[in-house]
């Protein structure tokens, strides 16, 4: 069994791999019995007189790995993870690896819950690739998809890889500011509107839903490019009359003409009544 007086020291040295060795396998009493005793390291570390990051930044990985094998909760393990890393800053070595190995040794049912948990920490403003891939590779291991949080949707266009169902990141993909100046240079107005496994009719609604709802210029722009790429046809437009009249009186000219033209267009198809025609001169 391996006490806290063998365990010490290998985290101190900055050794994740041996702490992996070292909690292989242990019961849920052993540990347990490791819990506060790394709680109290890590808390003296971090708060100590003594402390710079010189000191505790070659600490952090071995640290990480220790709360996943061996805090009790998939809140506790994800603020843990969070506040601690996932790579070493001197030599760029990760750790997903061994925090993945030392999770499955646990056999606990609450891996679908951290991952989740993960998956909400991701920033939706920047790429953190490690946090991304340990929400990845866990999801594969649990066969069960996170969430389509604000992060994975940013990482989805930042990166074109998919961490959850295509269907539902698509369906947020309008309410995460900030994807929008993505957009074009990703080539994903072309990619998204020809995906048969999107819905037409959402992809439409959200776009109208995403102008409508304003923001900057650059945000607004990726989306008017998607809703070109989608080329609503007369019946879409006259299903979505009220969405677009709504856009008419638009601040940003680019949105308003856009609603007018498609109006006039279906209208001049015979797709839409008297009433609307006249609103939208």
């Amino acid at each position: 069994m391996t006490d806290w007086t063998v365990l010490h020291p290998i985290i101190d040295g900055g050794d994740p791999d041996n702490v992996t060795r070292l909690v292989r396998g242990l019961d849920p009493a052993a540990r347990k019995a490791l819990t506060e005793p790394l709680r109290a390291y890590e808390k003296t570390l971090r708060t100590g007189t003594f402390v710079s990051k010189r000191f505790w930044t070659p600490r952090l990985c071995a640290l990480t790995v220790a709360g996943a094998a061996l805090l009790p909760s998939a809140s506790s393990v994800a603020v843990w993870i969070a506040r601690n890393g996932l790579q070493e800053d001197e030599t760029g070595t990760d750790v997903i690896d061994l925090v993945v190995e030392v999770l499955q040794d646990r056999r606990v049912g609450w891996l679908p819950d951290l991952v989740d948990r993960l998956a909400l920490r991701l920033p939706a403003d920047k790429l953190e690739p490690q946090l991304q891939q340990l929400v990845v590779k866990l999801s594969a291991y649990t066969g069960i998809a996170p969430l389509a949080t604000d992060g994975l949707v940013f990482a989805w266009i930042a990166t074109g890889r998919e961490d959850t169902s295509r269907s539902a990141l698509a369906r947020r993909l309008f309410e995460v500011d900030g994807v929008g100046p993505l957009l074009e240079p990703g080539g994903w107005p072309t990619k998204l509107a020809a995906d048969e496994t999107l819905d037409r009719t959402m992809m439409l609604e959200g776009c109208l839903f995403r102008l409508r709802r304003g923001g900057k210029t650059a945000d607004l722009n990726g989306f008017l490019l998607l809703h070109k790429a989608l080329a609503p046809t007369h019946s879409e437009v006259a299903m979505l009359a009220k969405d677009y009249v709504a856009l008419l009186s638009n601040s940003h000219t680019a949105i308003s003409a856009m609603a007018r033209h498609e109006l006039v267009r279906a209208g001049q198809a015979g797709a839409l009544p008297d009433e609307w025609l006249k609103i939208s001169r």
